[in-house]
């Protein structure tokens, strides 16, 4: 029975109890229990008035709630970490404690189309001195899943892995990355980062999944290590010339977990005390990654052409398998670059020559937001004796 119901039914009672004919007044109404039902239909009455209250403190909340779901901005915040251990047996190397990267992921929604992305590194260097550097700032344009443009300074989409990994270690099974894929002041052979923009989204393909990327930026330098070390080209360019990069994907529905990808990047270098030269990069992957199974397959071929010089080609390719048991993945890798010792790029820099080995190591995530690696490289190199270095690393996501 509702309150308004009780409430008139009360009223009815206590009026029919006072038209009583007085033919009985012998049985006449108890004046202390008249008072009962008075103070009883008070009640009723207040109830009846904090239900049509909490009405419309109920469609308040809803309307609030409304507000605060279409405000913007929205920022979330994520940091990533790693802390290792290097024993190796290189020339002038010795074993150390390893603080990693400090990694600062921040985004912030403007708008249902419009957001930002930042990402910052607080990292020592090899002289123990911090800095502090943005990898990557993009305003982002998304307005269908169709066409997404960024700008700002972009991982590039060369291959998968610069693509997919980041600076969080945590999540990438390994502890780095392969030799060849590192960062530009790690002495790694690809444009990792980028200035200007970077066109994305998927093509109309039903089943097969296709996806294209096309990015135009400054490009990258090509100095002495001791001159500089190759930074990314935020400010200004050394050229006038503009690197672009064309890649598609494919992820049939078929096959679950696979992704396919083909890709070219052209650019146009002008490295100290060498003539200007093109520079082609022909990249492609092949990633299976569903349920415990990971098997990253990735493969490079870049052309150096300079004026006056014939062209001159460098094969790379890193592979990786990993499976997950529980807590524990195993897993190892196989990395391999030739460059031709007669190319006057990679002489700049000191990259010729002749690059491969294996890894192996293991995995175990002992929570869900950290986990602790072990790995042991091999590396074959011209001109050196063999490489082994075993590492050991916490990381962790925060």
């Amino acid at each position: 029975m509702t309150a308004k119901l009780r409430a008139h039914w009360v009223l009815s009672a206590f009026a029919a109890a006072l038209a009583l004919p007085l033919s009985v007044a012998a049985q006449t109404v108890d004046a202390e229990y008249v008072q009962k039902l008075l103070k009883r239909v008070e009640q009723l009455e207040s109830e009846v008035k904090e239900l049509k209250g909490g009405a419309a403190s109920a469609s308040s909340a809803a309307n609030a709630f409304e507000a605060v779901k279409d405000a913007f901005p929205r920022v979330s915040f994520h940091g990533f970490g790693d802390v290792d251990y290097r024993i190796n047996n290189r020339v002038g190397e010795k074993n150390s404690f390893v603080l990693g990267q400090l990694d600062f992921f921040i985004t912030s929604k403007l708008s249902d189309t419009v957001s930002i992305l930042n990402e910052t590194v607080v990292e020592a260097n090899e002289h123990n001195n911090f800095g502090i550097e943005v990898e990557r700032l993009l305003l982002q344009y998304h307005p269908s899943d169709y066409f997404h443009i960024d700008f700002g300074r972009y991982h590039t989409g060369v291959g998968y892995y610069n693509t997919a990994y980041h600076h969080g270690t945590w999540f990438q099974t390994a502890t780095g990355r392969p030799s060849f894929l590192d960062f530009e002041d790690g002495g790694g052979l690809i444009p990792a980062h980028n200035v200007g923009f970077t066109a994305s989204g998927d093509i109309p393909s039903g089943k097969l999944g296709l996806r294209y990327t096309v990015e135009v930026g400054n490009g990258r330098p090509f100095h002495k290590p001791d001159t500089g070390n190759n930074p990314v080209l935020s400010i200004s360019d050394d050229n006038e010339y503009k690197a672009v990069n064309v890649a598609f994907t494919a992820r049939p529905e078929c096959l679950p977990g696979l992704q396919l990808g083909v890709g070219l990047y052209h650019d146009t270098l002008t490295p100290e005390d060498t003539p200007r030269t093109d520079e082609e990069m022909f990249h492609a992957h092949v990633v299976y990654k569903q349920g415990n199974w990971e098997l990253l397959n990735e493969g490079y071929l870049v052309r150096h052409k300079t004026r006056g010089d014939q062209a001159h080609w460098t094969p790379a390719f890193f592979n990786q398998v990993a499976y997950k048991f529980g807590k524990f993945t195993p897993y190892a890798r196989f990395s391999y670059i030739h460059a031709p010792l007669v190319d006057q790029v990679w002489t700049v820099i000191g990259a010729n020559g002749l690059r491969y080995g294996p890894g192996v190591g293991l995995r175990y995530d002992f929570t869900n937001l950290a986990a602790f690696k072990v790995q042991y490289d091999h590396q074959i190199e011209t001109g050196q004796r063999d490489a082994n270095e075993l590492t050991l690393q916490a990381a962790f996501t925060f």
